[in-house]
């Protein structure tokens, strides 16, 4: 079975940017290497409405492909994420609905997740990560993502969520998603305070500790918009990012950076 690997496509922002229909190219990627199975590890585009028009465009068009998707954190901009959470588990291929089982050997189980700051630097406080602005940039999420409660708060429910399904299929060989960021071990510390003081924002330890405890064979996940293949404590790891045009690409042409960048396995 032939699984196809890709997050942070940022269609909007990178249609903007490059002036290229980033989603042709997706398609064409999609006609000419046939896989069984797409796994989109989040930040398709911005808000649910988009994100959702885009899967559900891709899926209609290629019926016999199995798409799956987790939300990444540019998904649920919107003024009540929770809603904007619920409105994209409309999509069938939502991970967030729960586990898919491939095959009588395999099963994928995922969901978005979010972060608690256990990747945040010494000398701040949680309060300070909680506001999240540092001199004169505030990340992102607290102007676009608003969530019913803490962000320690969404991340033990996501946590909890995952847990129940990770014991339900023990027996199974495990394909763990997320968009956020699992291991330390992939955490980018510059040892500049304004870059590094951001890592809070960038997943949770607590997720890898889940896929140690259960044995997981692959962890595929996003957010960080930078490559990884390997294998790292037993576990086949996959981060395969698009990310932005131009500073994160290898390619001037989005048809390059597309082909080059989508993750074709095997199970």
């Amino acid at each position: 079975m032939k699984i196809a690997v890709l997050s942070d496509i940022h269609e909007g922002l990178n249609r903007k940017n490059t002036g290229m229909d980033i989603v042709s190219q997706l398609k064409k990627w999609i006609e000419i290497n046939s896989p069984e199975v797409f796994i989109i590890s989040g930040d398709m585009t911005a808000g649910p409405k988009k994100s959702l028009n885009l899967l559900n465009h891709l899926q209609e068009e290629f019926t016999k492909m199995k798409l799956l998707f987790v939300h990444g954190n540019h998904d649920i901009y919107h003024g009540d994420s929770k809603s904007a959470y619920d409105m994209l588990l409309e999509f069938p291929g939502n991970l967030g609905n729960g586990p898919v089982e491939l095959n009588d050997s395999w099963v994928v189980i995922g969901d978005g997740g979010w972060y608690d700051y256990t990747f945040g630097i010494e000398g701040y406080t949680e309060e300070q990560f909680s506001v999240g602005t540092f001199n004169d940039f505030t990340w992102p999420d607290k102007a676009n993502a608003h969530w019913p409660s803490s962000d320690q708060c969404e991340t033990k429910r996501y946590l909890e969520k995952l847990e129940g399904w990770l014991k339900d299929f023990q027996g199974k060989k495990i394909i763990m998603v997320t968009h956020v960021v699992p291991f330390p071990r992939y955490i980018q510390v510059k040892n500049e305070p304004s870059w590094d003081f951001f890592n809070a924002m960038m997943g949770s330890k607590r997720f890898g500790e889940l896929a140690d405890k259960y044995q997981v064979k692959k962890y595929i996940f996003g957010h960080i918009h930078t490559r990884y293949h390997e294998h790292y404590n037993g576990i086949e790891i996959i981060c395969n990012p698009l990310g932005y045009y131009p500073h994160e690409w290898n390619s001037a042409n989005a048809k390059e950076e597309i082909f080059s960048t989508i993750k074709l396995i095997e199970i």
